[in-house]
């Protein structure tokens, strides 16, 4: 990992830990709400594991995860033998919240990764259905993850299933903690669940990641 990335992160990490435990004053607004270290590794781990050319996520916040998601498509990029097949910003992330908008860039700035990323500021439904409307099998996901509206989560993951190439992965944050989302995530799990060409499972990390793989395209 290149020491910028590196540095900015550690710095995301450092604060994230003071507001979870109520140690820096910072109002629910401005918070950083976001996942978890271990997640992050465990996703940059999964993503180099899967060779993740194309990835797109919903709520980017101040950037952490979008950070070692970015992490693990510059490894790709440095391969002479994917480098020609890595499209030119390989990562799409959207974010409503102008403020959250403005951290992200400078922290993406910092960490020498902006080029690559592509942030889309406005609301997650509009942006999403923009985006459907211009796919077809040649440009879809590897990798979508979601971490936004919970009362919007089926409506986000049928836009997006269709976005994800067959043996693509779905990732939800949030399926575990905090505790006032269990009903709402029983319910949407039980939704996905019961799709014919998905197979779904909750791993028990960080805040709980529901891991869906698209085993058809119908």
């Amino acid at each position: 990992m290149n020491s910028s990335l590196w540095q900015v992160l550690s710095t995301l990490e450092k604060q994230s830990k003071l507001e979870r435990l109520g140690k820096v004053p910072v109002s629910r607004e401005k918070m950083m709400l976001a996942i978890s270290y271990d997640t992050g590794l465990f996703f940059n781990i999964f993503l180099k594991a899967m060779k993740a050319k194309k990835i797109l996520e919903i709520g980017t916040s101040c950037g952490y995860s979008t950070l070692w998601f970015a992490e693990a498509v510059l490894l790709l990029q440095t391969s002479d033998l994917d480098k020609k097949i890595t499209p030119k910003k390989p990562l799409i992330t959207i974010e409503s919240d102008p403020l959250k908008v403005k951290r992200a860039s400078m922290n993406f700035s910092n960490a020498g990764v902006k080029d690559i990323i592509d942030i889309m500021e406005g609301p997650a439904m509009e942006i999403l259905l923009k985006l459907s409307r211009n796919f077809n099998n040649e440009n879809l996901f590897d990798f979508i993850f979601i971490d936004a509206d919970k009362e919007y989560l089926r409506e986000y993951f049928d836009l997006v299933l269709p976005m994800v190439r067959v043996g693509g992965i779905v990732a939800t944050d949030n399926v575990l903690y905090p505790e006032e989302y269990r009903s709402t995530m029983k319910s949407f799990l039980k939704y996905i669940r019961s799709k014919p060409n998905v197979l779904s499972v909750t791993v028990p990390i960080g805040h709980g990641e529901e891991i869906t793989i698209k085993s058809s395209s119908t």
